[in-house]
């Protein structure tokens, strides 16, 4: 909590200097997130506590950063009982009765308690949580990984996530094929979020070597195509061909999204070396990094239409660009009726964007270029490589608003727009409704990725720290684990075992956009030279 206030009190500086927002604006404005955003920016102003139990009435997603403040500022007599039970400390949240004990107790804060109070706790919360009361009595056993797996999916699932990482390892050991196939076959979404976890961990080779003794064709129609892709990788990991390919496959049939189809069938040749699946995957028509490996070692001629622009009248807008509401409002009304007014509405030089967004055509890759005025102090690497970031960021949206409050084309988040501004000396006249404004958020971007570029250079990895980080890539990149030259799957399986699921992917579309955008100014980087270069042990 203490960190949390030292933040807060860091950011008001920077969001103090907005005009006030007023609770009557906000009660004025679309449920969303970018109303959420407005809640936030409210609850760090002068306000009473009565107008912050308001706003956080009003908020659409709960988290943790309107919670905090309002926690800090609100009229905490509002709270309900399991808001207060979930703050209260250990000692004193065990005196409670059973459901403030319940609303309250997590197992890594259990993990600290004596076999005892472990199983007294357990037969006290039977009745008012059985799940809790199954964890609390598994940490009490001698061996818990052994009573682990005498429950269900679910159970099993729930364990895992809520304790703590050094619990976890402690679970790395082999789990019967029979008791695998039974969690599996109960198709929890959770378990088979452990399994993609586990398998991306290379601390969990016993387990992951457990999950080879199976056959597919005695659990493929149970899996979506995230747990198949990685029960593959996982196989082929432990020299398992015949057994990944059927993953691969499966896992390319049963996926929702192009780019998911197009990495089973990517890995399906991985897996085989039957160039026939990289023929199948070059008829493609979306513009991905499998589609661009495959069409450069087949030289098949592409499927898609690469736009850099589109035609618009030279007129601007007649609503206000910077103001998220307004887009908002736009967007939701065309989904809801589509219509030509509407869309005449973002039919203009400035909102070319906005009007890709509503009026995607089939078979065609927009890798527009907007803001080239803004963008032309900087060298075409330069240009490429924000265009690359920024499609993936915001689709050049500049009123974007992420779940987490990142800002603008090119999603900066609020710390790091408080850094920048510091560094800027413009504390005092920079507020965080500016980075709706592309002709400052695209700046203070690109100011933010020249260390990036000089740490990590590649711009695959200079995306994983974008989006995961600086420190997350420095870590990734120091254990020595990944992007081996003597692996032969190399970059590809390092690429996807990325552990964080949006980092993961992340990169690799922005790696892909990169080659796309260096292509429009004349350098023509081939994809697999590239990967090449990432493989750095």
């Amino acid at each position: 909590m203490k960190l949390i206030i030292a933040l807060l009190t860091l950011l008001f500086c920077l969001a103090a200097n907005a005009k006030d927002i007023t609770l009557e604006y906000l009660k004025n404005q679309p449920k969303g997130i970018s109303r959420d955003f407005y809640i936030w920016l409210f609850l760090q102003q002068n306000i009473t506590p009565k107008e912050a139990t308001q706003a956080y009435k009003l908020t659409s997603r709960e988290n943790a950063k309107i919670f905090s403040l309002y926690y800090k500022k609100g009229d905490n007599k509002t709270l309900s009982r399991k808001t207060i039970c979930q703050q209260m400390p250990l000692p004193k949240l065990l005196k409670q009765d059973t459901q403030c004990i319940a609303f309250g107790l997590t197992l890594k804060e259990s993990q600290t308690l004596d076999k005892k109070t472990l199983l007294n706790l357990s037969k006290k919360l039977e009745k008012q949580d059985k799940m809790l009361s199954t964890h609390l009595r598994i940490l009490a056993s001698k061996d818990p990984f052994l009573n682990l797996i005498k429950t269900d999916s679910k159970t099993f699932a729930s364990f895992y996530f809520n304790v703590s990482q050094e619990l976890k390892q402690k679970l790395n050991a082999p789990i019967p094929k029979a008791t695998l196939i039974q969690y599996i076959s109960q198709n929890n979404i959770a378990f088979m979020r452990f399994l993609r976890q586990v398998i991306i961990n290379p601390n969990m080779q016993h387990l992951n070597y457990s999950l080879t003794q199976i056959s597919p064709k005695e659990i493929l129609q149970f899996l979506d195509d995230e747990s198949a892709f990685y029960l593959g990788i996982n196989a082929i990991k432990y020299n398992n061909a015949q057994d990944s390919l059927q993953y691969f496959l499966h896992s390319s049939q049963v996926a929702k999204y192009t780019f998911e189809k197009n990495r089973g069938i990517f890995w399906a040749y991985l897996a085989s070396k039957d160039i026939n699946y990289l023929h199948k995957l070059s008829q493609s028509k979306s513009a991905d990094i499998y589609t661009l490996a495959s069409l450069e070692i087949t030289n098949n001629t592409p499927q898609f239409e690469i736009l850099y622009d589109i035609k618009t009248p030279t007129t601007l807008a007649k609503w206000n660009t910077k103001n998220p509401f307004e887009w908002e409002i736009i967007k939701d009304s065309y989904q809801k009726n589509p219509s030509q007014p509407i869309l005449q509405k973002v039919y203009h030089s400035d909102t070319k964007p906005h009007f890709v967004w509503l009026n995607k055509q089939k078979d065609k890759e927009y890798f527009l270029k907007p803001f080239a005025k803004i963008l032309s102090p900087y060298s075409n690497d330069t240009k490429a490589l924000l265009y690359a970031l920024g499609r993936q960021e915001s689709l050049f949206i500049p009123t974007a608003i992420s779940t987490s409050y990142a800002l603008g084309v090119m999603q900066l988040m609020p710390f790091n727009v408080t850094a920048l501004a510091k560094k800027f000396k413009e504390e005092n006249k920079i507020s965080y409704l500016d980075m709706f404004d592309p002709a400052i958020n695209i700046p203070y971007a690109e100011y933010f990725t020249r260390p990036l570029i000089k740490e990590f250079k590649h711009p695959l990895f200079v995306s994983y720290a974008y989006n995961g980080g600086p420190g997350f890539t420095r870590r990734l990149l120091a254990k020595n684990q990944l992007f081996k030259k003597s692996n032969p799957l190399d970059p590809w399986y390092s690429m996807e075992m990325i552990p964080y699921e949006e980092t993961r992917k992340y990169g690799k579309k922005v790696l892909a956009n990169y080659i796309i955008y260096q292509k429009s100014f004349g350098k023509d980087i081939k994809l697999l030279n590239s990967l090449q270069q990432t493989l750095l042990y």
